[in-house]
C-alpha cells in the first residue's frame, strides 16, 4: 500500500510517496505556485513518475503547509508542526526536539515519546529567522544561495549581524558589503545569528535533548554548524531534511489508510 504526504510550504513544494513497509519509494520537489491545487498535483505527478506508479496506486494523500487546504484530492490535511514532528521523529525515534526552518517560518518543536508534539513555539511576523532572509542575502552578496554555507563554514572571521528585523538585517548585509567585509564572514554572522534565534526558540520548550534539524535551511551547512557551537548538544540531521513535513504527512496518511481498511474489514 502507498501513500503520498504533500508539503506546500511558502518557498517550494514537495511530494513524497511512502510504502507501508517504511520505504520511501520517491520524492520530488518544485517551488510553490499561487494555484496550490495545480501545484500538488503537478509536484505529485513528477513523485509518481520517479517511482513509477500510478494515482491509482495512491490509497490516501495527505497535505500540510501554507496550501493544504486548497488541495482538492487530498484526503486529510494535518499543520505544519504535526508533519515536521511525526517526519522528524520517523527518521529519528530517539530525538526529544525538532527545530524545522523553512522560506518564512522557524518552528521549534518539543516530542513526546510517541512522536506526537508536547510544545511548540513559533518565530515572530519578521522572517530574519527563515530561508528567505538567506535567498535575499545571497542576492546581495552576488554568490549562489548553495554557496553560503560552505563561504560561512570556510570564513577565518565572523562579522555579527546584530538585527532581529530581515529588512534590517539586509541593510547591515550590505553596508558590510560596502566595506569590503569578507563574504564568508558575513554569511557566517547570518548563519550565527540565525543559530541565536533557534536556540532561543528551543529553550522556550524546554531544550535539554538531542534536536533533528529539518526544513530547507537544514541543507546550509554553514547554519548546521552554527547550530552545534550554540545547542552544545547533540544535532541529528537527516540526508533529505526538506522533505521531512512531506514524508510526516505520508507517514500519518499511511496510518489513516490502515485505520480506513481495518474499519472496512471489520463492516463486512
Amino acid at each position: 500500500m502507498i501513500s503520498a504526504g504533500i508539503d506546500l510550504g511558502s518557498g517550494f513544494s514537495k511530494a513524497v510517496l511512502y510504502r507501508d513497509d517504511g520505504v520511501v519509494l520517491a520524492r520530488a520537489i518544485t517551488k510553490t505556485r499561487a494555484d496550490f491545487d495545480k501545484g500538488a498535483r503537478d509536484v505529485l505527478d513528477e513523485a509518481l513518475a520517479l517511482a513509477k506508479v500510478s494515482p491509482s496506486d495512491v490509497a490516501y494523500t495527505c497535505t500540510t503547509g501554507l496550501g493544504r487546504y486548497a488541495v482538492t484530492f487530498r484526503d486529510i490535511q494535518v499543520t505544519e508542526i504535526t508533519a515536521a514532528a511525526r517526519g522528524a521523529w520517523t527518521l529519528f525515534p530517539k530525538a526529544s526536539f525538532v527545530l524545522d526552518v523553512g522560506a518564512q517560518s522557524t518552528r521549534a518543536i518539543h516530542l513526546r515519546d510517541n512522536g506526537k508534539v508536547k510544545e511548540f513555539h513559533t518565530n515572530e511576523k519578521c522572517a530574519a529567522g527563515g530561508g528567505a532572509f538567506l535567498v535575499r542575502a545571497a542576492k546581495y552578496l552576488e554568490v549562489p544561495l548553495d554557496s553560503l554555507g560552505k563561504l560561512s563554514v570556510d570564513a577565518k572571521g565572523i562579522q555579527p549581524i546584530s538585527s532581529v528585523c530581515a529588512v534590517l538585517a539586509e541593510s547591515e548585509i550590505i553596508n558590510h558589503v560596502s566595506e569590503n567585509v569578507p563574504i564568508g564572514d558575513i554569511a557566517r554572522g547570518m548563519h550565527e545569528s540565525m543559530a541565536d534565534r533557534a536556540v532561543g526558540q528551543l529553550r522556550k520548550v524546554g531544550l535539554n535533548g538531542p534536536v533533528t534539524l529539518v526544513g530547507g535551511v537544514a541543507l546550509q551547512s554553514g547554519f548546521v554548524e552554527a547550530c552545534k557551537r550554540k545547542f552544545a548538544i547533540p544535532v541529528n540531521l537527516p540526508e533529505h531534511p526538506q522533505f521531512a513535513a512531506a514524508l510526516g504527512a505520508a507517514v500519518l496518511g499511511m496510518q489513516r489508510a490502515k485505520k480506513r481498511m481495518a474499519e472496512a474489514a471489520a463492516c463486512r
